[in-house]
């Protein structure tokens, strides 16, 4: 009798230890995976700069000189990195510049790419 409550009490020993490890484990995984994710979902929101720059070649039809590169658009302030509602190219958008003719109009994606790419410039 003695032996099969000593194997009992080991038993819920091993067993306990191994779940107290298991949960470590699981913590550590979803904390790896949460940064993973974190990291893809930083990367999928941020536009790449050819995205941006398709968008641009709109503007570049008038803007050619300060539109020509991402550097360009930096050094003409036409952005202001890491602020879309400071970038005077992301605040002109949808903007009339003639009566009758709306030279600065994007879709919402459009704007939405502009928007989401000065965000994330340095």
């Amino acid at each position: 009798m003695k032996q099969i409550v000593l194997a009992v009490i080991v038993g819920v020993f091993i067993a306990t230890i191994c779940l107290i490890n298991a949960n470590a484990w699981a913590d550590n995984a979803t904390k790896t995976d949460t940064a993973k994710t974190d990291g893809r979902q930083a990367t999928a929101t941020a536009p790449a700069e050819a995205d941006f720059m398709k968008v641009i070649e709109k503007c570049a039809k008038c803007h050619k000189k300060p539109c020509a590169s991402i550097d360009s658009l930096k050094q003409a302030k036409w952005i202001v990195p890491g602020k879309p509602e400071n970038s005077p190219v992301y605040k002109v958008i949808g903007k009339c510049k003639k009566t009758g003719g709306i030279y600065h109009n994007l879709t919402d994606e459009e704007k939405k790419t502009v928007n989401d790419f000065i965000k994330n410039v340095k």
